[in-house]
């Protein structure tokens, strides 16, 4: 009955928590609330005000209106649809905001609505009515706002840690919202750290079974509706394309086998990607565990009504020593459910009793409080992600896990095994690259967001030094990139796509500048060979046609200059050495890294002759040799053709070499080279080098030409088998010529006056970009009808 809403015990049993929580429920429901109703937003503001008399919570978003506060205080229906959605949401089961009704009926507290109309609105429910069955609601207008929310007076004052505690956890599970704290003029604000993520249409045909569909469709569906447009609206046009009903909603029998048919299919086609709406509900925490929640109908004999629900459960786990706290005796311990705080934290968590090993002990846990009470120098936080979950009363305050708590327990146990090897005897590790090759998959796995996104090699390397204690010196980073990752992509070439190295040059292709990292040299190769070299004539009624020709690479270039610096490739691009030379032009810095090698060996493979242009100087040998031998970062040969700079270029050009300190590395190197290269650079305690920039461009220019000129590999095109002529297109050009020519004369005496006055007005681009092809056509017809008129053409 309505009226349970407001007795103790009746509102007791409707929402499973006894009056010393409904304080709790009021600023929980209120917020939850409130943050559902600025999901969609760019930018996400929640205010909580305490002051003397009243406590208020507002947010920045759209607010509710007089006549839906009024409809909330029919006690006969729900007024959220939102119910009836199958989400991973933090209620929306359309009473919450009864709930705060009848609460603050009950604590006889005065509830005011800041609506969007301006006004604060006020309803009073007669307590003589209650008394007899009836709930009469009267309605009084008591101010106006600007605010968008809700006002209770007589609140009972907490103290300022109550709020701020409220503000700490609710920031902590939904990262991408502003929270300001205003306790008795006192001001705290704990501003978004990451960008806004939109969560609301977080819906997918997957997560329901065929009785929640067809209850969905029925109650938040007009009957004209079709059914197509109905899944298009929700469930995006892939799947709408794919349904086979046709019907309105009206005329569809749920019962009929093509129905359930249609549906079984619809959603086993979204199985695949089940886990992708609920990733945008993730908070950024270390360790990733994705699982499901099955549930089987016993009564469905078809398994139109059995489940296999999503869960993604993100955890971390941090050890501290807490020398200085003598007083903490237990964990520190946050939970989370979709984003919102629970009642009880980590009592709210429960599985099947039994005893579990976590870390090195064993104990008695029914709950995560037992399971983690005793580790008092750990602090985990967790935050579980779901559209179903098992809740065990009335309240929502405890959840069952036990279906994946043992995949939870396993993750669980290696994430703390992790933490006491990072804080070893001395909290230090001496084999950083024994560690990173341990953390290397975790830390690229928290920055790809389990391989979902492309990521940059420092993004893993910033993750890997979080949870590997590793710090940033001299060579770790270069130690990480060029040996201890590279290891793990040839073990992992699944993910060679998703890291990518900065760029380290360039690289010049049909004119065009390229950045020689992994991303942009993975998609050119990826784009090498889509050319078939035919050339399309297209064109219609116009005075001319077009012919777009297709090259395919092999056809336009025969040769690659890899430089071993970046600057020259400036320099010939614009002498247009590439395009004198039918050659590509690669542009490195120093060294090359993997993404170069990548490129030059495709065109190695594709008939390509290389050549590499260097400084000549120790390093500038062993640049080009580099090439030609194999080892961890690149484990295929690429042949080159030295360019120069070389000693009888030197001896050409008259170029005085200069003296520099030889390092240890480099007096290692030299007695590794060829008699020639060693009476060359040896000169005691220094050694000679000659740098390209000790050339002029002139100089350089001569080198290539000297070296380049002869060589041309260059296939022919047969354009008889390549052109691919549009007779329509021609015919139609040929056309508009004649009729061009013929009237000419009194074409151009045609002019039509053109008011744009009605357009007058500013226009976003996309807005213009509606408008413009409207004016378009309104001009032509126009002209249409001018010069049908004067040319008495019908």
């Amino acid at each position: 009955m309505t009226v349970d809403y407001f007795t103790e015990d009746g509102l007791i049993k409707q929402i499973g928590l006894t009056k010393e929580y409904w304080n709790k429920v009021i600023i929980k429901e209120i917020i939850d609330n409130a943050l559902d109703a600025i999901e969609p937003l760019n930018s996400k503001q929640i205010y909580i005000v305490q002051d003397v008399s009243s406590m208020g919570i507002y947010d920045n978003g759209n607010g509710l209106s007089c006549d839906t506060v009024k409809s909330i205080y029919d006690f006969k229906f729900y007024i959220s649809q939102n119910r009836v959605y199958v989400t991973a949401s933090r209620g929306k089961q359309g009473n919450g905001l009864k709930t705060i009704i009848s609460i603050c009926f009950l604590k006889k507290y005065r509830l005011l609505w800041h609506t969007n109309e301006g006004v604060i609105l006020e309803g009073t429910i007669d307590p003589e009515r209650v008394k007899d069955g009836e709930i009469c609601v009267e309605f009084k207008e008591i101010g106006i706002t600007q605010k968008r929310g809700i006002e209770i007076c007589r609140y009972d004052l907490h103290q300022s840690s109550f709020y701020k505690n409220y503000v700490y956890f609710y920031s902590v599970c939904n990262p991408d919202v502003s929270f300001h704290l205003d306790y008795l003029g006192t001001e705290f604000h704990n501003p978004a750290t990451i960008k806004c993520v939109d969560k609301s249409q977080n819906i997918s045909l997957a997560y329901y079974d065929f009785d929640t569909f067809k209850q969905f469709i029925t109650k938040t569906q007009d009957g004209n509706t079709t059914y197509k447009k109905f899944l298009e609206e929700y469930f995006g046009t892939r799947i709408k394309n794919k349904s086979r009903i046709k019907s309105k909603i009206k005329d569809i029998d749920f019962s009929d086998q093509e129905f359930i048919n249609d549906f079984l299919m619809l959603k086993e086609d979204q199985q695949t990607k089940k886990y992708t709406l609920l990733k945008k509900q993730l908070i950024g925490l270390s360790n990733v565990l994705n699982t499901s929640i099955e549930i089987e109908d016993s009564n469905s004999l078809i398994g139109k009504n059995d489940m296999v629900i999503p869960c993604i459960v993100e955890f971390s786990v941090r050890k501290d020593t807490f020398k200085g706290d003598a007083n903490r005796k237990e964990a520190d311990i946050e939970c989370y459910i979709n984003n919102s705080i629970t009642y009880n934290n980590s009592w709210s968590i429960g599985f099947d009793g039994g005893w579990y090993k976590i870390g090195n002990k064993s104990v008695y846990a029914r709950d995560l409080d037992d399971l983690l009470k005793d580790m008092s120098n750990f602090s985990f936080v967790f935050h579980i992600v779901s559209p179903y979950l098992k809740f065990t009363d009335a309240g929502k305050t405890r959840i069952d896990i036990t279906c994946f708590f043992n995949e939870l327990l396993e993750k669980l146990n290696k994430a703390i095994a992790k933490e006491n090897r990072i804080f070893s005897s001395d909290n230090k590790r001496t084999n950083n690259r024994a560690v990173m090759r341990d953390y290397v998959t975790d830390a690229f796995n928290m920055a790809s967001d389990n391989g979902r996104y492309a990521i940059t090699a420092r993004q893993i390397w910033y993750k890997m030094r979080e949870i590997s204690g590793v710090e940033e010196k001299k060579h770790t980073y270069a130690d990480f990139t060029q040996e201890i990752l590279t290891e793990w992509i040839d073990d992992n070439p699944e993910y060679e796509d998703k890291v990518n190295f900065s760029d380290r040059g360039n690289f010049f292709v049909n004119g065009s500048q390229n950045g020689l990292g992994t991303a942009n040299v993975r998609s050119f190769i990826n784009s090498i060979g889509t050319s078939q070299n035919i050339f399309r004539c297209y064109g219609g009624i116009s005075s001319n046609i077009h012919i777009d020709p297709d090259f395919d690479l092999i056809y336009k270039y025969d040769k690659v200059l890899y430089i071993e610096k970046t600057g020259f490739d400036a320099i010939f691009k614009a002498e247009k050495i590439g395009e004198k030379y039918n050659m590509i032009i690669v542009s490195g810095q120093g060294f090359s890294t993997r993404a170069a090698k990548m490129l030059l060996y495709k065109f190695q493979k594709m008939g390509l002759k290389l050549y590499c242009l260097h400084d000549l100087d120790i390093s500038g040998i062993y640049i080009l040799e580099s090439f030609g031998t194999p080892n961890k970062k690149f484990k295929e040969c690429i042949y080159m053709e030295d360019l120069g700079v070389t000693l009888s270029d030197v001896e050409k050009y008259h170029i005085e070499p200069e003296k520099v300190e030889i390092k240890k590395e480099d007096k290692k190197k030299l007695n590794n080279l060829s008699y020639g290269y060693r009476r060359f650079f040896d000169a005691g305690t220094f050694y000679r080098r000659v740098e390209l920039n000790a050339f002029t461009t002139g100089q350089i220019l001569e080198m290539l030409e000297d070296k380049l000129s002869c060589v041309n590999n260059l296939p022919t095109i047969n354009l008889e088998d390549s052109l691919n002529i549009d007779h329509k297109a021609v015919r139609e050009t040929a056309f508009m010529r004649i009729m061009a020519d013929k009237y000419r004369e009194q074409l151009e005496k045609i002019h039509i006056p053109i008011d744009l006055s009605s357009f007058k007005g500013k226009y976003t681009v996309d807005m213009a970009k509606k408008e413009i092809p409207n004016i378009e056509e309104q001009l032509i017809e126009r002209y249409e009808r001018e010069i049908m008129q004067k040319l008495n053409i019908s």
